[in-house]
């Protein structure tokens, strides 16, 4: 059984509990740190991300390819899902799930008249392990084309990290920039609440987990301490700028400092 390590890192859970499956023993936290996802920063489909949101079949091979072993990725319509996964036992997927802000990645593990699921979970937790759901309930959970993702044999390749580590740079720094022009402007409720993911949580909480995660707990404080006053300004009335509720030329120097990280990996 494999439980969850750090925030945000079901998928990664997931991945684990494909790969034990495999006879492959590791964890959420063993397969980032040898993708070296503390150290990448990457902007996809307008988002900055980092850590546990790199997933997916681009960021799973790294750790896979090497092992012999490739992410297999399918866009199935619901109309087909309930058919699809009786087909194909162990495989992730993300459902939207009760408790749950967006969707939880699970994966499938048998059908026995219902459709089973590992769900991961902190150890510490109190929710369930295995989730059963009828087929009403899992269409009800699933989005309209849900991506599934198992696991196939493949030839050995590795990834050398460094051309990924100088993109990062440049992800990092650009991140920054498109904050900056953000805060130094106005903008609507409902366009600080698209931001958010958009172009802070990769620095304000994706990055902080990964920081912790090597041990770069004064930085990340430095960062935390960033996230307290733009958390402070989104529960208020959101009135003036951004810029004038966080320090842009503290956040600038956090972010060199993580590029010094970076660098230092190439």
């Amino acid at each position: 059984m494999k439980y969850m390590h750090f925030n945000s890192s079901c998928s990664y859970t997931a991945l684990a509990m494909l790969l034990e499956d495999r006879g492959i023993d590791t964890e959420d936290t063993e397969i980032v740190m040898e993708e070296g996802l503390p150290w990448i920063f990457a902007e996809q489909d307008g988002c900055f991300c980092t850590g546990a949101m790199l997933q997916g079949k681009k960021w799973f091979d790294l750790y896979l390819n090497p092992r012999g072993l490739t992410m297999v990725e399918q866009f199935i319509e619901k109309a087909q899902l309930l058919e699809y996964l009786k087909a194909h036992r162990m495989c992730m997927l993300g459902l939207k799930l009760p408790g749950n802000n967006g969707k939880h990645a699970v994966v499938f593990t048998e059908y026995n008249g219902s459709y089973c699921f590992y769900n991961p979970v902190r150890e510490e937790s109190k929710q369930n392990v295995e989730i059963i759901l009828a087929e009403d309930e899992l269409l009800q959970a699933a989005d309209d084309s849900t991506a599934v993702g198992y696991l196939k044999e493949h030839e050995v390749i590795t990834h050398p990290l460094n051309d990924w580590l100088k993109e990062s740079i440049s992800a990092l720094h650009k991140n920054y920039n498109a904050i900056e022009e953000f805060s130094l402007s106005t903008h609507t409720e409902n366009e600080y609440r698209e931001a958010m993911d958009k172009l802070f949580r990769a620095l304000l909480l994706d990055g902080i987990t990964m920081l912790d995660l090597i041990g770069e707990s004064e930085l990340a404080q430095g960062f935390k301490d960033v996230q307290r006053d733009y958390m402070d300004f989104m529960r208020g009335p959101k009135t003036g700028k951004l810029a004038d509720a966080i320090s842009l030329d503290i956040l600038k120097e956090l972010v060199e400092k993580y590029a010094l990280l970076i660098r230092d990996k190439v």
